[in-house]
């Protein structure tokens, strides 16, 4: 089981650190009109953001912590749908590359801890 949680992390850690570009990336396909991959980088985006929300439920039960902020990226996917249904693209843009990028800048600092019991 260890060994398991280990490489989950490790997966964590590998997949977290590739959010900012790609959140730059979501913003640079808007900003070229190239909407169809825009739209489809998001839906890979929210999957994956999921899977993160995941890992981080199933290590806090295996008594680990991490000083993380996925909550507030979660945060911004109320804003983030609203935006979508209002196909408001430059807002798009800018949630992306001013808002939610950002949160992911410090991802190679997010490490999970063991709580001593």
């Amino acid at each position: 089981m260890d060994e398991l949680l280990l490489d989950t992390q490790q997966s964590y850690y590998d997949y977290v650190v590739k959010l900012q570009d790609g959140c730059q990336m979501i913003a640079k396909s808007f900003q070229s009109n190239n909407l169809e991959q825009a739209f489809q980088m998001i839906a890979d985006f929210s999957e994956g953001l999921g899977w993160l929300v995941t890992v981080e439920q199933h290590m806090q039960a295996n008594d680990y912590v991490i000083n993380s902020r996925i909550e507030e990226v979660v945060e911004q996917l109320t804003t983030l749908n609203k935006l979508l249904e209002n196909r408001d693209i430059v807002a798009l843009t800018n949630l992306f590359q001013a808002e939610i990028a950002p949160l992911f800048a410090s991802a190679s600092e997010w490490t999970f801890n063991k709580v001593q019991n």
